[in-house]
């Protein structure tokens, strides 16, 4: 779950870019039991980056020849498939022969520190209405993160947020990332804590998730354990470069482990 007082915490800036250098520590299917054909690409960084313009220095190597190596791969995004209905987001996915679409709406509530938001997102198939699901309160943040599409199903991930402002007025936020397969949240399926960034990857599904505050991956329905303490994701506005960054056969990101910064890519490498 990542937690967020005050104003959200720029910590560093994601950015797009790998190499096979000395000091660089690449694991195989073979290793940590991976899928088959999936890569972990990890760099040490001595810090973590500083911003404005964005500067990390890895162990070995240059930040340049980190840039490099997958630049292609990274360019490979996905289709966008939002869309705004009367001002408010959504996304739409075909799955099989029924048109899957998500719309986030809100309704107001009153406390005595005011007026705020409650978001809901709407699924429905083909023009009926499928599943209500609660997003929880509006913030900064982007309540509905994604709608996909693979196979027979979708799935929709919220960012779930619970605002609260103690005395002092400072806004405190919790966040927590949930995914919903086909109506089901797989946190609750699966004893996530928190699951998060959802993609395709060389055409099966992946995903980040935290259990007992260890945070691993799922890809095709195989769990792996990584071992970072944190993986900054969920950041809003300039923070939001934090987040990890997918393309279609990869995914990008930072990560801490023990006190230290890794600049780390995780694909299904050609």
């Amino acid at each position: 779950m990542s937690k967020i007082r005050g104003q959200i915490i720029l910590l560093i800036v994601m950015t797009s870019a790998f190499v096979s250098l000395a000091g660089c520590t690449s694991k195989s299917s073979t290793q940590l039991n991976l899928p088959p054909g999936v890569t972990i690409e990890e760099y040490q960084l001595k810090d973590a980056p500083s911003l404005d313009p964005l500067t990390f220095i890895p162990v070995n190597g240059t930040q340049e020849e980190i840039l490099s190596k997958h630049q292609q791969e990274r360019g490979n995004s996905f289709p966008d498939n939002s869309f705004f209905q009367d001002g408010l987001p959504g996304f739409s996915v075909t799955v099989g022969d029924e048109k899957i679409l998500a719309l986030l709406t809100f309704t107001n509530y009153t406390t005595d520190e005011g007026v705020f938001q409650k978001g809901t997102v709407q699924v429905t198939g083909n023009g009926k209405e499928l599943y209500s699901i609660q997003a929880g309160d509006a913030s900064p943040l982007k309540n509905l993160q994604g709608l996909w599409g693979y196979s027979n199903h979708w799935v929709l991930e919220i960012a779930y947020v619970d605002l609260t402002i103690p005395p002092q007025n400072e806004i405190s936020l919790d966040v927590q990332g949930q995914l919903y397969q086909d109506g089901e949240l797989l946190n609750d399926r699966n004893d996530y804590k928190e699951a998060f960034n959802f993609q395709m990857m060389n055409g099966k599904p992946f995903y980040f998730f935290d259990r007992d505050g260890k945070i691993g991956i799922s890809y095709n329905g195989q769990e792996v354990i990584l071992g970072y303490s944190q993986i900054p994701h969920y950041q809003c506005c300039s923070a939001a470069q934090l987040n990890p960054r997918k393309a279609k056969d990869m995914v990008a990101f930072f990560g801490q482990r023990e006190g230290k910064w890794y600049y780390v890519e995780i694909g299904v490498f050609q």
